[in-house]
């Protein structure tokens, strides 16, 4: 495009501003560019085009771009709350609790700076933080949303459902439509055997054609709990779409899966997240495909292939998850490494549509089941209604997310690393 040169650098960067909002990226950066070229200490647009660069999912330029405006400007505390947020994606926690406790520093009264560290305080384990801070954001913004919706998850997850329930409603009051905030809340109505208002919701969601996981396993698990059959939007027989496969057939494991994780695994700079659900082991934190120190691009492709082959299989299903397949859809992948008696509880992926595992390593089983994967409608995993799954070194699972899984312990010395990932519509 021309650049008018008569504009200012202050007009320059309105008209970048505008037709970023407008979805017209490329123009946007050309714009920004072109102001660094005159200053390039316009710290603004080093800003903005990192959040570019963060759409595009290029985490590695957009962390360049805000190092480079805190460094111009060491008290720029948007720059550095931003920084905090990349730093989760590429999974260094650590990095990024300094990044939101700079910002706070700059400006105490930052909310989505303190929402954002109560996030990692969250991921980190401790809890009665985690709840300062979003406390915290709400005092400072009483509209903050996303304050109120994490500060019900954590509620939630803590074992106080019933309070979790008055601040999703309050984030729903305040923005309707938030997928997980209308995830969590019927969580919390049905732990709590809030039967009425849980209905009531229910049947809103198929008036209204909305459709994820979490909504799929609730319709799931009522019929079980209370008797009543309702079409679930999502899938009415979920355990007969698991499939697992043996990828030590279809590809160079040991190269191309196996040496990535243990190189993974060895890294510093990736963080481990408190995980409540997890005995004798540990998760990474963050989202190990959108780190560029690791070459995760042929494990994405594998993975891209199977999801594709999977939906290819069920392709004329009248389930809803098969029906709305999304069209654009992100992977985001997990490294879980459990000891010997190590397992993981019964849980579900709420953000996921699909979910599955590659099985790096599995130790030799010293009991029949030892290690197994099971999956299963109900969310503690004492029901009939499970699937258990003999996985070996090499298998593949994937299943939808709507379904609760679990592991059985193992005896072995040998570690168990399982790469664990989600299909998240976009």
């Amino acid at each position: 495009m021309n650049i008018n040169k008569n504009l200012t650098i202050e007009e320059t960067f309105n008209l970048a501003v505008k037709n970023h909002q407008e979805g017209k990226t490329d123009i946007a950066q050309e714009l920004y560019n072109k102001i660094l070229e005159i200053d390039p200490n316009y710290t603004n647009a080093l800003s903005n085009l990192s959040v570019i660069f963060f759409g595009l999912g290029d985490y590695k330029k957009a962390i360049i771009f805000l190092e480079k405006a805190i460094k111009i400007n060491p008290n720029y505390a948007d720059a550095h709350n931003n920084l905090g947020v990349l730093a989760v994606k590429v999974g260094n926690i650590h990095k990024a609790k300094k990044c939101h406790e700079k910002a706070i520093e700059i400006n105490p009264n930052y909310a989505d700076a303190h929402c954002n560290l109560g996030l990692i305080f969250k991921d980190l384990g401790e809890t009665q933080k985690a709840k300062d801070h979003y406390e915290k954001a709400i005092e400072i913004d009483p509209n903050h949303f996303e304050a109120y919706g994490n500060l019900g998850h954590l509620l939630y997850e803590t074992d106080d459902p019933q309070k979790a329930i008055t601040y999703f409603q309050k984030s729903i009051e305040i923005k309707p439509g938030i997928s997980n905030i209308l995830s969590g809340l019927l969580k919390s109505l049905d732990k709590t055997n809030n039967q009425s208002i849980l209905f009531k919701e229910l049947d809103s969601i198929i008036e209204e054609g909305k459709i994820n996981a979490v909504i799929g396993s609730i319709f799931s698990r009522i019929e079980v709990k209370y008797g009543v059959k309702k079409e679930n939007p999502f899938c009415n027989d979920p355990l007969s779409y698991v499939l697992e496969k043996n990828l030590i057939e279809k590809c160079d494991f040991k190269n191309v899966i196996v040496d990535c994780a243990h190189n993974i695994l060895k890294n510093d700079s990736i963080s481990n997240r408190a995980q409540a659900l997890i005995t004798n082991g540990y998760q990474t934190a963050g989202d190990l495909f959108a780190n560029d120190d690791f070459n995760t691009k042929e494990i994405q492709k594998i993975i891209h292939a199977e999801i594709e082959q999977y939906r290819l299989k069920f392709k004329d299903s009248e389930e809803g998850f098969i029906k709305n397949w999304p069209t654009n859809y992100s992977l985001m992948g997990w490294i879980i490494n459990l000891k010997k008696g190590g397992k993981l509880a019964p849980h579900m992926h709420d953000f996921g549509w699909l979910s599955g595992s590659i099985y790096v390593n599995v130790p030799p089983k010293k009991k029949t089941d030892s290690g197994n994967l099971v999956v299963c409608i109900g969310e503690n995993g004492n029901d009939k209604n499970n699937k258990s799954i003999d996985v070996v070194t090499g298998s593949l699972c994937l299943f939808p997310s709507s379904l609760h899984h679990y592991t059985i312990p193992f005896e072995s010395e040998e570690e168990r690393i399982v790469l664990a990932f989600d299909m998240n519509p976009k």
